[in-house]
């Protein structure tokens, strides 16, 4: 991929982010997935986060840009409280989000969002299809017949019913990626986080993940992604805005 193709913060003018950075003057809006207010993060003496205000509404694409340790990752981890934040608020669909709060109370406002990463973690002893159905049958208590028919929906859906009894090892990059999609999916989350989804793959199978997060887009699904993405799919994922960090 040509490097004069991928948007960076260097490339691109500072847009006007509208009401995807502004606080909601509606807070029991039902569309707002995703909330944070004057949102700090310190590691040590170095201020990584600085009063970030920041929204993702349904169906919105947002994507996060910027230089390597300016954040973004931060950002993306402390809305799904893998970071705790210094100070400021994150509310997930109208509920505050305590990193403090109980193991039981936190899984359940966490479960709104789908995290994708960027090494994957899947369960390397389970093949593709129980890697996809082992949290909703775990968290989600889900009969397994229903989590089953579920599953082979979603890895049809990223291209790879055919790989639904093989292991991880036996899998690309790309595939690997598009399996983590599909169990992200099937939490059934009002929004996706990706981080950095393409970073640890090589050159030639980044376009078949970005094919999956632009079909996501299309379905209205929420979606936030901190990695630079090709001109040509801002343009196709209608990107609701642009952060810069």
């Amino acid at each position: 991929m040509d490097s004069e193709d991928i948007v960076s913060s260097d490339s691109v003018p500072a847009p006007s982010l509208g009401n995807a950075v502004s606080p909601s003057p509606l807070p029991n809006d039902e569309d707002m997935i995703i909330r944070a207010v004057k949102l700090n993060k310190y590691f040590g003496d170095k201020h990584v986060l600085k009063d970030i205000d920041f929204e993702v509404r349904k169906g919105e694409v947002v994507a996060l840009i910027g230089p390597s340790g300016s954040g973004k990752s931060t950002l993306i981890r402390c809305l799904n409280a893998l970071e705790k934040a210094t100070s400021g608020e994150i509310s997930i669909q109208g509920q505050k989000l305590n990193p403090y709060l109980s193991v039981k109370h936190l899984s359940s406002i966490r479960r709104e969002l789908g995290m994708v990463f960027q090494n994957f973690n899947l369960f390397p002893h389970m093949t593709v299809l129980q890697n996809v159905i082992e949290a909703p049958l775990l968290v989600r208590k889900m009969p397994k017949d229903q989590a089953v028919a579920l599953g082979e929906k979603l890895l049809t859906k990223v291209g790879l019913s055919e790989k639904r009894d093989i292991y991880p090892s036996r899998l690309s990059g790309g595939q690997k990626q598009r399996v983590a999609i599909a169990r992200a999916l099937a939490m059934q989350p009002r929004a996706l986080l990706f981080d950095e989804p393409t970073s640890a793959l090589d050159p030639e199978l980044v376009g078949e993940v970005l094919k999956v997060m632009k079909d996501l887009a299309y379905e209205g699904r929420a979606v936030l992604s901190n990695r630079a993405i090709p001109k040509s799919y801002l343009e196709s994922l209608n990107i609701s805005a642009l952060r810069h960090f």
